[in-house]
């Protein structure tokens, strides 16, 4: 635990006192008074930034550099062209420096907002915010909030309502249009709002999951009617809702999102259980992030495993050594649009199965969004080739379904279960390698293979996912 006082932001620029007003006699730093002797005063009536950023290297993060280490105190410094922004001062020589934004401009803070940021940091890792503090706050500018917030996430264990100061009536203001839209727009079409879209930027960031991003993503797809890209966008809004940490999002907050996965599910039916599983976890707020650990998919995607419920489970009472035979056991679960079957014969063999309905609806949505190519990401247990795969779903009649053929270890429980949300096309090059390869070995039929190799070939030469095919 430290008291210092060190930049928020990466990125500061020294602070020089600009030419006073006429008549103007209040002391700045450095100046001579009285007998002669220089003295540091109380900082002058305007202020402007000087100098390169982060003393010419602007690679360097400003909250670690050795400058900073001891003797400066937090203030506000008025400037040249109006207002206040957040600073350093070091009492001992005068020194100053104003602290910015992502565009390298002063970040706004008042007086009373820098003398908040000061007691906590007097505290600092603080666990909690004070009454007072979060009312400063929460009319404070949203990249000091981010600042704060993402310094205090980093070095500490905050409380999760401390980031209920970052500005959250952005979120409900998209989260209502993007609701509003698919409610207008049924499954594969519709358009957004036309009026200038909300900015979430990077502020909630601290927060955890990246669930904005996505939701900023969805918005934007919808005002470009793109099938694709809000398929996408809707997938990885729910994944990282189901393993956010709700606790951090205001309970109205919350109540907005959940109708808006709501109409998520609606509009694709493939998606409806994740959107489900985010929306049960909004429903509570859990202090720290959800799901298994990492597995299947890219930062991009799916960044952990979702656990969506009791998976279908069998007791493998089989010898290694039993002889051929029909005898088996089977269970399965039902997540939504899929059905997962788990099978164990008498031999060993390991058999997971999913299938989903394939009407007209689908098809427009497998052909919109996912461009003709459905995969679902499923964890196994108990099996000797490992436990996270794909089931390639292909069509067949009034289903759309596929299966992979295992080997089950002896005498324990095995189990299976979808992991995370279907995939598409788009998704391919995030695709695990390592889960590719071992799908590949698992395919029940050549022709399944095959048409592993043919999508696997639409990657670059090269590519990590397109090389999982080599020697599988």
């Amino acid at each position: 635990m430290t008291a210092a006082h060190r930049p928020l932001t990466t990125w500061v620029r020294d602070a020089r006192p600009a030419a006073p007003h006429p008549g103007d006699t209040t002391p700045i730093p450095g100046q001579v008074r009285g007998n002669g002797g220089t003295r540091v005063s109380a900082p002058g009536p305007f202020w402007a930034a000087h100098g390169p950023v982060n003393e010419g290297d602007e690679r360097a993060d400003a909250r670690s550099l050795d400058r900073f280490r001891t003797g400066w105190e937090r203030g506000s410094l008025p400037l040249a062209d109006g207002g206040h922004a957040l600073a350093l001062i070091e009492p001992a020589t005068g020194e100053a420096v104003l602290e910015l934004d992502e565009l390298g401009e002063p970040l706004p803070a008042d007086p009373a907002t820098a003398e908040a940021v000061a007691a906590i940091e007097r505290r600092w890792p603080a666990e909690r915010l004070e009454p007072a503090e979060r009312a400063l706050l929460a009319a404070a500018h949203p990249g000091l909030r981010y600042s704060l917030l993402d310094r205090l996430a980093a070095e500490g264990r905050p409380e999760p309502d401390c980031f209920h100061v970052l500005p959250w009536e952005r979120v409900d203001r998209l989260a209502d249009e993007v609701t509003a839209a698919l409610d207008a727009s049924g499954p594969t079409e519709g358009d957004a709002p036309a009026h200038r879209p909300v900015r979430l930027r990077h502020y909630f960031a601290p927060a955890g999951s990246r669930f904005t991003a996505a939701l900023e993503q969805l918005g934007s797809a919808l005002r470009a009617s793109d099938p694709r890209r809000r398929r996408v966008a809707s997938t990885a809004l729910c994944a990282r809702l189901a393993g956010a940490a709700t606790g951090r999002i205001p309970r109205p907050t919350r109540e907005r999102l959940i109708l808006l996965l709501d109409a998520v599910g609606r509009g694709d039916a493939f998606l409806s259980a994740t959107a489900a599983l985010a929306a049960e976890r909004l429903a509570g707020a859990f202090a720290g992030p959800g799901g298994g650990s990492a597995g299947l998919g890219s930062a991009d995607v799916v960044w952990h495993r979702l656990d969506y419920g009791r998976p279908a489970s069998v007791r493998n009472e089989f010898a290694p050594a039993a002889a051929g035979g029909a005898d088996s056991a089977r269970d399965g679960v039902l997540r939504a649009a899929f059905t997962l079957t788990l099978t164990v014969q008498n031999d060993g063999r390991l058999y997971v199965g999913v299938s989903t309905p394939f009407d007209t609806a689908t098809a427009a949505l497998l052909a919109g969004g996912y461009d003709e190519v459905l995969l679902l990401p499923v964890h196994v247990t108990g099996a000797v080739e490992g436990s996270d795969l794909y089931v390639l779903l292909m069509p067949f009649d009034d289903r759309l379904s596929g299966d992979l053929k295992m080997t089950a270890r002896a005498r324990i429980e095995i189990t299976a279960d979808q992991a995370g949300p279907p995939l598409g096309l788009a998704d391919l090059p995030f695709l695990d390698p390592e889960a590719v390869r071992r799908t590949l070995a698992c395919q029940v039929r050549a022709s399944d293979r095959r048409r592993w190799r043919a999508l696997l070939d639409r990657l670059p030469a090269g590519h990590p996912v397109r090389r999982a095919r080599e020697g599988a």
